[in-house]
C-alpha cells in the first residue's frame, strides 16, 4: 500500500491534538492526555467486537431501515459512544483527585479520548479498504464532524455532572444522549441515501438528513467551545477582581 493515504488518514489526528494544545493547558494535564489517547486507542477493541456481533445481527434484518438501525445506531452509535465514554471515564477517574481541577480539564479529558480512538478507526478504515486514497480522503471529514466533536459535547455535559452540584441527573442524561443522539442520527441517514438510488425521493430525503447530522457535530462543538471561552473570560474577570479588592484592602489599612 502507497504511504500517502496512511499519511492523509493521520491529519485529523494531528490538527486536533494542535487544537488542544491550543487551549495551553498546564503541563500537569499534558499525562491526563495522553492517558486519554491511549485509553481512546484501547476502546477500539471491544468496538471492533461489539460491531462485529451486531453488524452480523444486522445483516438478518429483512428491511433496509431496520437493519440501517441495528448497524449504525447500535452497532456504530452506541458501541462506539459508549466504549470512549468507558474510557473517558476511567482517565477522569485516574486524575480527578489530583490534576482535574474544572471543566475544561474534564473536556480536555473527553476530547484525548477521541483523538485516540479516531487515530486507529481512520487508520483501520484505510488499510482495510480497496481504495485507499478515496477513504482517506473522507475521513479527513472527521477533523470537524467526528469523534472530538462529539466528545466535546459528551466532555462538556460530563463536567456539570461530575463537578457541578445542581441538576446532575439531567446532565448525566445528556452526557450520553446528544452524542449517541448526534452519531446515530447522522450515520443512519448516510446509510439509507448511500442504499437506495441516487435519484429517488429516499435518496434526496436522507441526504438532507446526514447534512443536518453534520451540522448537529459543528453546532455543538461551537457552543462548547464558546461556553469554555466564556467561563475562561468569567473566571479570569474574578481572579483580576478579588486581587483588586485585596489591593484596595491592603490600602485602606
Amino acid at each position: 500500500m502507497e504511504i500517502l493515504p496512511l499519511l492523509i488518514s493521520m491529519v485529523p489526528t494531528l490538527v486536533l491534538l494542535a487544537l488542544v494544545g491550543a487551549f495551553r493547558f498546564s503541563s500537569q494535564m499534558l499525562v491526563v492526555l495522553w492517558t486519554g489517547v491511549v485509553l481512546g486507542v484501547l476502546a477500539c477493541v471491544p468496538v471492533y467486537f461489539m460491531e462485529t456481533v451486531i453488524e452480523g445481527a444486522g445483516e438478518q434484518m429483512p428491511g433496509l431501515y431496520e437493519k440501517a438501525f441495528v448497524q449504525q445506531v447500535l452497532g456504530a452509535a452506541v458501541s462506539e459512544e459508549l466504549c470512549i465514554f468507558f474510557g473517558f471515564l476511567l482517565t477522569f477517574k485516574l486524575f480527578q483527585t489530583t490534576r482535574i481541577q474544572k471543566d475544561a480539564d474534564v473536556v480536555a479529558a473527553a476530547v484525548a479520548v477521541a483523538i485516540g480512538f479516531t487515530t486507529v478507526e481512520n487508520l483501520t478504515a484505510v488499510l482495510a479498504s480497496e481504495t485507499p486514497m478515496s477513504v482517506s480522503l473522507n475521513r479527513l471529514l472527521s477533523i470537524v464532524a467526528g469523534h472530538a466533536s462529539l466528545q466535546l459535547v459528551m466532555g462538556y455535559f460530563a463536567a456539570k455532572f461530575l463537578l457541578g452540584d445542581r441538576r446532575r441527573l439531567v446532565f448525566a442524561v445528556l452526557m450520553l444522549a446528544v452524542p449517541i443522539g448526534i452519531h446515530g442520527w447522522g450515520d443512519f441517514s448516510e446509510s439509507i441515501f448511500q442504499a437506495v438510488d441516487a435519484d429517488s425521493p429516499q435518496s434526496q430525503q436522507f441526504f438532507s438528513a446526514w447534512i443536518f447530522g453534520i451540522f448537529a457535530y459543528l453546532a455543538g462543538a461551537a457552543i462548547v467551545l464558546f461556553k469554555l471561552r466564556e467561563n475562561a473570560f468569567s473566571t479570569a474577570v474574578d481572579d483580576v477582581c478579588t486581587e483588586s479588592d485585596g489591593r484596595d484592602a491592603g490600602a485602606d489599612y
